[in-house]
This record gives structure tokens, C-alpha cells and sequence, in this order.
């Protein structure tokens, strides 16, 4: 905000000959406030208070006239004050007291507007996270600061692995099967990369946009929302300030929740507890295959494999503001275990540095750039191995010990007849070498020119450049779990993301008699490159050497190679303007053409268009208690670019010679997506408001692989074949509970539900997932999107009938009986070793169908902030309501029997099941409802109590009289409710849409972290 306004009011004008001089002192409650911005609007000149709240600048009283201006006071977290001033030569005195706007109902935005607004006064719902808010309790990654915090901001922790970025999704989706992300702008540069590497302490502010109503601004890569991310540039202190900020945070991280296994077994033992063996060494089961043995020694294997971590930050900020420029610059230091055992977690460091300054009172310019270097010992999502063979460990094995040669960490460890699924955590992690190091630069220039005091013209340049190196080493003589030998392998991959954008625009702010009017026009350049180079050796001839040259020479296991280069150029341009009138009425409309690399060679263009309007109702009618009452309305479109390869036919190189794959498309567009959203903001009784938005959005032109004709030669190929539709709801309620001296209580209550539907499929309906083994979500025509299919079993007695009657069963519902567990069997196995749940089956002899929707009812977030005299405590507590995940980490383990449904210790010996009833759930690992779980969970995401230590304390340790000192605590993932059965219910099998996919599919464990917390404000 504060950049904003200084647009408006650059600094001091030069002086002419008995000048008018405007001066005085901001205040808030009596107390000076450093950093307010002082200035006269129409003319554009004005100031910025010092650290005694004063202010001083002079106007050409040949400009003024003589004639009434408005002299505007404002500062973040403060509501703007207004007064009406008739400018004469010499001195003019005006002080200001300010008052608190808790609520943030002051703020100025930037994004998906002209020019900066009042939130008052945008056509479409901000919403804007401020630093505020944020520092209390940073998040990791600058995305995990909005969650709990925006209405309509789905965020979801793809896996725990320390260094990995959450996922979001803004309001419904607009994407079948490809990426929900939206588009990410950090200091006005366009991002292709991951935020995992930025520091979220270094943020001034995030304003988030959620659809096309809104996004149009931004054309073809918006349709998914917009995030914009504005660092700290020491804009908001007082003239001539200095403001250190050191901050340390140390603590640990502990797994909130262990999955239980199967402690019993089925099998023979002697006299001495040893297994029975047949002549190829298999374990012998008992007769009745039932699970009611207990092993004669059990280890705490989760015990072993995980452990508490270290969570460490440290962080320094400097920031300083004089008359024509401020800086800030930061470094930070962050180390984070996780919570698997031997791994060394991720370990990053950032250094940042913003500068502004003004070289002329019309010109000045923005510069800033970023360095952050990251290291870990495991690449994203890479320990899934590891967590995989976790599951299927029996109870009696010894993680600890040794192999047959002497090294630690047993790593023979199936137990026939069991499946070589299982493995030892421990024996990969201390063998294989996993190492993920990413490096990132980003660099800005923005230079800005005012030839008068409503014409602005700017000009900026973007860069940023992350790459990524992963390497992986497998020892020769790696030994598998069932004992045979690995030949080794060495692996590299090195990924580089490079792209800039340049950018120019023209802004025309003019007031009228009873309107005021903004216009811009702006062009957008975008220049990327993404490059992937890897080798891999598939077999090693020397131990213990990580580098290629042990690589094996032998043509059965060659060197493989392989390379890709995507150039990608966008070029943008885009008109908008906005008519504000008499301060009640505002009019915007926009046009945007975009032209890109990425869509087909026969539609390289498209436009994007926009129109919407709000009404300040309380400007116009005085309603009792109401402080401010807008309406809003607007209609807007946005896009999707298709991926790079998706216009070009694909060949793959099968026997030393090219095959088809992909067909070519020339006439391929973007995905077309239109909204309408509707609204209000109500502030009233001074201390609440409400904000209620309604989106219907509809995406057209949807990106899809799809099979093609055999008589083409090829195998697919990507076509705009289909329409998804979305409905969203959405509430935010923020109020003031008690505002007193030394006690304030604020609450916000942000609340969303979606509906999508898939409108058309121009092919056949098909199954699409995360991964090749998770493809159990239907799309299909007038069907919801998100739909699980898959089979189910008979446990009604209308299903038993309907079956009977289709002649799917035989006999009569006599002959059959629901057990114990709420299954119907055969009257005759129930109770045998012959007992089967049965699958249902429709008229039609189906067994596929619908058999969950991961669509949540609704998601609600509480959001409170306490300060009491010296303390404050800060708490997000997430709710999501409904919504199903299918539980592929526990289907799995089936196959070998690790679930505790096998254990029937305990039961009634009528009532015990065989190893066989529980098997035919695994189902050939095809999904049915035994494994679809309630997705319902309430969290409580962030904690944290803080206090200032009294500056009379401060003093006598000799940090001065303006120096400040607090600590505290702060916890996050603290506590979590919910009835699903795995680690955790926020999980995601991966993909590019991991909110649409909710399978769990043996991810990192999301963990808790507690930290102690120190502050210095030196």
C-alpha cells in the first residue's frame, strides 16, 4: 500500500518563489506514527512523516491557486484522514490522529486493477494477507501463509517432506487433468518455479484474486487465479529510520500420528515359538488361516524409523528510509529435519535486497534481487520407497540389526511366503545417497516517469533463473529385502528454469467535475526456457565411487543419456480502464490479447475481455449501523496455456528406431474460462464485516490427451475436447471482539463450498489419477467432477434383493446372512474358512461404479488474534467437512496381511475371520469402497503466544530506548481430529491436481513442529 500511495505523492516538489508549505504531525492515540504518507492528491506532491510522527513538504502556490485541495493522511493498519485545505503562501498546519483499522478495511490494492485501490472501491473480491498477520507465525513457504486466512484458498500439503511447497487452489477448477495452480507474481516477476526456496518472513503483504471476474488482467495463465507476492522494501518507515529485525526460532518436529499394524499371524510356530517350514522354507499357516497368533517378539519399528527433528531458523532484516529512498535487505537461515531417521532433512539460505529511490521528484525506480541456495538428502517425494516397504513390515523385525557382513540395518528381511514389497527404512536411507540441491536468482528493475501529475509511465525487467540437480547413488552390492544383490546405479538430473518478462505501461489518472477517471495501457513480454539434462548408469563395476567413471562398460547396462530444451515466448497487450463516480459508482472494463508459443500454429492469439461494477449503497442511503455497504458485479475471461509438447507430434525411440506416439495439432487453444461473480462487503457496528462472494464459472477449450484412430499411426493426441463447470460459495466474517487500551481481540471466520460438474466430453468417458496406479477418478459428461469409481459390496438388503433378482445371485435371500462386520456372505461359508464378502453387481452385471466424491460439504477457517498488554496469541484452526479420500497406503499392505483388520486377537473365536475374507477386500488392488474414508478433519494449523519483554527490562541489558524484545512460542500442525485411519487426512497422491485426487499413496508423514521464539527490534 504504501508504494502504491507514493505514486501518488513522489516527495517534495521543487519550491518556487514564497511557496505554500504544508506541515504538521500524524499521530495515533497520541503517539507519534513514523512512516505515514502525507500528501495533497490532485497535485501529486506530499511527504512521509519521520520517527516523531512530522511532516513537512511545499506546493507552487501558482498550482494551488488559492483553491480548496484535500490534504490525505494514511498509513497501513490505520484509517486514512481527509481534510479540507485552502493553500496560501507560507505556512499551512495540519495534524492528523489516525485510528486503528483492525479490520483492514483501508487497504490498497494492486493486483487485477488499473491503478492502486481502495478495497472499498474494487469491482471484484481482494483479499490481501498482511505482513501483520504473517510474522507471528511464518510459514515455510510464502503459499502456506494463506491458508486459513482467504476465503475460497484451498492449500494442501502435497507430502511432509521438509523443503516441499504446499499446493493451492483458488475457488473451483477450472482444469480436467491438468494443473490448478495459479499464477504466481513475486515483486513483479512472473514465476515458473517453486516458492519452497523464498522466505515468507521477507513478505510485505500477498493479494490474492481468485478467477476469470478477476484474473482477466492477466489473460491465457490466469484462469486459475492470481497470487501476487510484494516484498519488503522499507517503504513503510519513518524518514531518516533505521529498523533491524532479528529473529531465531528453534525446536523439533515430531510425527503426530502412527498407523497401526497387524501384531498377529497365521501361521504354525513349535514348541519354541519358531516358525513351522515347508520343504522351500515358506511359513506353514494354521487350517483355519486365521490371523490369532501373536509374534514372540515385537520391536517398535515406527520407534526406529522416525525420530523428533531439529527445526532451526534465523533471520535478520535491515530496512532503512530518508527523504528520496529506502532499502530493506534480509538473510535467512533455516534447517529442517523432518522426522525421518538418519536423513539430514533441507537446509536454505536467502539473501534479499530491495532498494527505491527517487532521482528526480517525476522519476524514480525500483530495484531488487534475490539469491537462495537450498540442499537436502532426498529429492521431492523421493523416500516413497521407503515409506512404501514400511508398511508391509512384520512385527518381529529387527530394523537394528546386522547383515551377514557386519554393516548395520538389516536389509533381508521378507519372510516367505510374504511379497518382496517389504524393505528396510533404515538400510536404504543409510545406503542410498539421495542429493536435491536447488539454486535461485531473481532480479528487477522498474523505472517510473510522471511527465505531469496524472500522466505516469513505467517500464520493468524480470529475471529469474532456478535450477534444480538431483542425483541419486545405489551402491554396488546393494542388497533387496529378499536378499538378492543390486548391481548399483548412479543417477543425475539437472533442471533449469529460466524466464524474464519485460513490461511497459502507460497510466492516466483524471478527476472531473463529478468522476475520475483511470486508464492504462501496457505490454508484456515473456520469455522462457526450461532444459532437463540426465544420465544414469544402470550398473556399477567399482564399489564405494559415486562418480560415472565406475559405471559398467557392458551393453546390457548402458549409460543412458537424454535431454529437452522448451523455449516458450508470450507476448501480451492489454487495455483497462476505470470510471469512479461521485465516490459511489465504479464502472472497469478491460481487453486483453495475448499471442504465445504454446498454443497451436494456426491459433497463436486469443482475447480476453472484462466488465464489472460495484455501488457503494452507503454512500448513496444512510442505513442505521452500517459504516460501508458495496455491491459488486463482474464478468470476466481468462485462460490455460497448453503444456509445451502438446501442439508437436512425439516420437519415442523403441529398438533403435522412431515410433509414434503423439499426433500433432495445429489448431490446439488455450482453455476458455468465463466467470460471473457477485458480492457484497458490509461493514457495520464499526468493528465487523462481511464479505460474500458467488462465482458460477464455466472452462471451455479443456487441454486433453486423448486416444485416436489406428489409421493415423499415432496413439494420442491433445485436443480442446471438453467443459468443466464450477459453482463457488464463499464467506469471510471479521470482527473486533474487544478493542480497549491494552486488550484487543480480533476473529476471522473464512468459509467456501464448491460444486463442479463436467459440462461436455467430446470423447468417451475415461479414468485419469495421480499417478498410473491411482486412476480411479471418472470423467464423464453431466458427472461431478471428482467422482471415485470403483466397486463395491453387498450391505443392504435392497442391494442382496436386486441382485437375486438380476440372477446375479442364486437361491433366495434366505441363503445368505450380514455378518459382523456388516457384510452380506453365504449363509453356508459364514463362519467358515470359506467366508467371502460379496461384490455387488447391477442388473447389467456392472461392479463399476460411483463410490466416492472428494468434494468437501464445505471448508471453514478461524483466524484469532489476542493482545493483552504484553502478550499476543495468534491461532488458525482449519475445518474441512466432508469430502473422501481413498486410502491406497492401507489397500495395499492387504496384500501381505499388515492391517490390523487381519488381527483377530480378541474376537470371539464364533466371530474371528480367515486371512481370506480380509484378502478379497485388496481386490487385485482395484479400488472398492473398503478403503474410501471420510476426509472430514478439524486442525489446529497455527499457534503461537508471544511477549514483548518491558522496555525497562530492555534498557538495563543496554539496548537502548527505542529498542523492542519479545519471545515465545509457536506451534504448528499441533493438533488434528479427525477418523481417518492413515497419517493424515490433508494428503494428496500428487499430480497436477491434487485437490480433484485425494488418494493417499505413501507419502512423507506430515509431522508437527514446536519452536521457541526470539525477536529483536534493534
Amino acid at each position: 500500500m504504501a508504494a502504491a500511495f507514493l505514486i501518488l505523492i513522489p516527495g517534495t516538489t521543487a519550491t518556487a518563489q514564497q511557496p505554500a508549505t504544508v506541515s504538521g504531525r500524524v499521530t495515533a492515540a497520541g503517539a507519534p506514527l513514523g512512516g505515514a504518507q502525507v500528501g495533497i492528491v490532485e497535485l501529486g506532491v506530499g511527504s512521509v512523516t519521520d520517527a516523531q510522527g512530522r511532516f513537512t513538504f511545499t506546493v507552487d502556490p501558482a498550482r494551488a491557486g488559492g483553491k480548496q485541495v484535500t490534504v490525505l493522511a494514511r498509513t497501513i493498519g490505520y484509517r486514512p484522514v481527509k481534510h479540507l485545505v485552502t493553500l496560501t503562501a507560507g505556512r499551512n498546519e495540519q495534524n492528523f490522529d489516525l485510528e486503528k483499522d483492525v479490520l483492514n478495511l483501508e487497504a490498497v490494492v494492486t493486483t487485477g486493477v488499473s491503478d492502486a485501490t481502495s478495497q472499498k472501491k474494487t469491482t471484484f473480491a481482494v483479499a490481501a494477507v498482511t505482513n501483520a498477520q504473517i510474522k507471528e507465525a511464518p510459514a515455510s513457504s510464502p503459499l502456506g501463509t494463506l491458508n486459513g486466512r482467504v476465503a475460497g484458498a484451498s492449500v494442501t500439503a502435497v507430502n511432509g517432506e521438509p523443503g516441499s511447497a504446499p499446493r493451492i487452489r483458488l475457488r473451483g477448477p477450472t482444469s480436467l487433468t491438468g494443473s490448478q495452480d495459479p499464477l504466481i507474481i513475486v515483486d513483479g516477476t512472473i514465476s515458473r518455479i517453486s516458492l519452497a526456496d523464498i522466505n515468507a518472513q521477507d513478505i510485505e503483504r500477498i493479494e490474492v484474486i481468485k478467477g476469470a471476474a478477476a484474473s482477466s488482467l492477466y489473460g491465457s495463465d490466469a484462469a486459475n487465479g492470481v497470487v501476487q507476492i510484494f516484498t519488503k522494501r522499507g517503504a513503510t518507515l519513518a524518514t531518516g529510520q533505521t529498523q533491524i529485525t532479528v529473529r531465531n526460532e528453534f525446536g523439533s518436529n515430531d510425527l503426530r500420528k502412527t498407523i497401526p499394524n497387524n501384531f498377529s499371524h497365521p501361521y504354525k510356530v513349535d514348541a519354541q515359538g519358531n516358525f513351522q517350514r515347508d520343504a522351500n522354507g515358506n511359513r506353514i499357516q494354521e487350517d483355519d488361516r486365521i490371523s490369532d497368533n501373536s509374534y514372540p517378539v515385537v520391536y517398535d519399528q515406527l520407534g526406529e524409523v522416525f525420530r523428533s527433528g531439529q527445526f532451526m531458523t534465523n533471520y535478520i532484516s535491515v530496512g532503512q528510509r530518508n527523504a528520496n529512498s529506502n532499502f530493506n535487505a534480509s538473510f535467512e537461515n533455516s534447517r529442517d529435519q523432518g522426522i525421518a531417521n538418519l536423513l539430514s532433512g533441507y537446509n536454505r539460505q536467502n539473501f534479499r535486497l530491495n532498494l527505491d529511490m527517487e532521482l528526480h521528484p517525476k522519476l524514480d525506480f525500483q530495484t531488487g534481487a534475490f539469491y537462495g541456495q537450498s540442499k537436502a538428502d532426498q529429492a521431492e517425494d523421493s523416500s516413497g520407497d521407503a515409506f512404501f516397504g514400511l508398511r508391509f513390515l512384520e512385527p518381529n523385525i529387527d530394523l537394528l540389526a546386522k547383515n551377514p557382513n557386519g554393516t548395520p540395518y538389516l536389509a533381508a528381511i521378507r519372510q516367505s511366503p510374504a511379497s518382496g514389497n517389504v524393505s528396510n527404512p533404515l538400510y536404504n536411507w543409510s545406503n542410498i545417497q539421495n542429493s536435491n540441491d536447488r539454486a535461485r536468482f531473481t532480479g528487477l528493475l522498474k523505472v517510473r516517469y510522471r511527465p505531469t501529475t496524472w500522466l505516469t509511465a513505467e517500464a520493468n525487467t524480470n529475471f529469474d533463473r532456478g535450477s534444480r540437480n538431483f542425483r541419486s547413488f545405489v551402491p554396488l552390492g546393494y542388497i533387496g529385502s529378499t536378499g538378492t544383490v543390486s548391481k548399483g546405479s548412479i543417477s543425475n538430473q539437472e533442471i533449469v528454469t529460466r524466464a524474464y518478462n519485460l513490461g511497459s505501461t502507460l497510466t492516466a489518472v483524471k478527476n472531473f467535475s463529478w468522476f475520475t477517471n483511470t486508464t492504462k495501457l501496457a505490454w508484456v513480454y515473456e520469455d522462457q526456457e526450461n532444459t532437463q539434462t540426465t544420465v544414469r548408469a544402470t550398473a556399477l563395476t567399482v564399489p564405494r565411487v559415486t562418480e560415472f567413471t565406475a559405471a559398467s562398460r557392458d551393453p546390457d547396462n548402458p549409460v543412458i543419456p537424454g535431454s529437452f530444451s522448451q523455449p516458450i515466448r508470450n507476448q501480451n497487450f492489454f487495455a483497462i480502464t476505470t470510471f469512479d463516480i461521485k465516490d459511489k459508482y465504479i464502472i472497469d472494463g478491460l481487453i486483453r490479447r495475448d499471442q504465445s508459443s504454446l498454443f497451436g500454429e494456426d491459433q497463436r492469439s486469443r482475447t480476453f475481455k472484462r466488465l464489472s461494477g460495484a455501488w457503494r449503497v452507503s454512500e448513496d442511503l444512510t442505513l442505521p449501523g452500517v459504516n460501508e455497504f458495496k455491491l459488486r458485479a463482474s464478468y470476466g475471461e481468462a485462460g490455460l496455456r497448453p503444456v509445451f509438447d502438446a501442439q508437436y507430434e512425439q516420437f519415442a525411440i523403441q529398438g533403435g528406431s522412431p515410433v509414434k506416439i503423439t499426433l500433432g495439432n495445429p489448431n490446439l487453444r488455450p482453455a476458455f474460462s468465463r466467470e460471473i461473480e457477485g458480492g457484497f462487503d458490509l461493514t457495520f457496528a464499526k468493528n465487523f464485516q462481511l464479505q460474500y462472494s458467488y462465482s458460477s464459472k464455466i472452462t471451455d477449450d479443456q487441454i486433453l490427451n486423448v486416444p485416436v484412430s489406428s489409421a493415423t499411426g499415432f496413439r494420442n493426441q491433445w485436443l480442446n475436447a471438453g467443459s468443466l463447470e464450477g459453482k463457488t460459495h464463499e464467506v469471510l466474517l471479521s470482527a473486533v471482539l474487544a478493542s480497549k487500551k491494552d486488550f484487543l481481540w480480533s476473529v476471522n471466520i473464512a468459509g467456501d463450498r464448491t460444486r463442479q460438474k463436467v459440462r461436455s466430453l467430446a470423447v468417451p468417458p475415461f479414468l485419469v489419477g495421480p499417478v498410473a496406479n491411482t486412476t480411479i477418478f471418472r470423467l464423464a459428461a453431466g458427472q461431478p467432477f471428482g467422482i471415485i469409481y470403483g466397486s463395491s459390496w453387498v450391505q443392504t438388503s435392497d442391494q442382496l434383493a436386486s441382485m437375486i433378482a438380476a440372477r446375479r445371485l442364486s437361491g433366495t435371500a434366505a441363503d445368505y446372512v450380514q455378518n459382523e462386520e456388516g457384510y452380506f456372505v453365504s449363509r453356508a461359508d459364514w463362519r467358515t474358512i470359506r467366508e467371502r464378502p460379496i461384490k455387488f453387481l447391477d442388473v447389467d452385471g456392472n461392479a463399476l461404479r460411483q463410490i466416492g466424491d472428494v468434494n468437501p460439504d464445505f471448508n471453514l477457517n478461524f483466524n484469532t488474534q489476542l493482545n493483552w498488554k504484553k502478550f499476543s496469541v495468534t491461532a488458525v484452526v482449519n475445518w474441512v467437512q466432508g469430502g473422501q479420500i481413498y486410502n491406497y497406503t492401507r489397500q495395499w499392505p492387504f496384500f501381505d496381511q499388515r492391517d490390523p483388520a487381519f488381527d483377530q486377537r480378541g474376537k470371539p473365536e464364533v466371530e474371528k475371520k480367515p486371512t481370506t475374507y480380509y484378502a478379497t477386500f485388496y481386490n487385485n488392488f482395484d479400488p472398492n469402497t473398503y478403503f474410501v474414508e471420510d476426509g472430514t478433519y478439524v486442525r489446529l494449523r497455527e499457534l503461537a503466544v508471544n511477549y514483548e519483554i518491558p522496555r525497562a527490562f530492555t534498557r538495563r541489558l543496554g539496548m537502548g530506548t527505542d529498542r523492542s524484545a519479545r519471545f515465545g512460542i509457536v506451534g504448528r500442525n499441533l493438533l488434528t481430529s479427525t477418523k481417518y485411519s492413515g497419517y493424515d487426512p490433508d494428503v494428496s497422491g500428487g499430480g497436477a491436481n491434487p485437490f480433484a485426487y485425494r488418494v493417499d499413496y505413501f507419502t512423507y508423514p506430515i509431522f508437527r513442529t514446536f519452536t521457541f521464539m526470539l525477536e529483536l527490534g534493534l
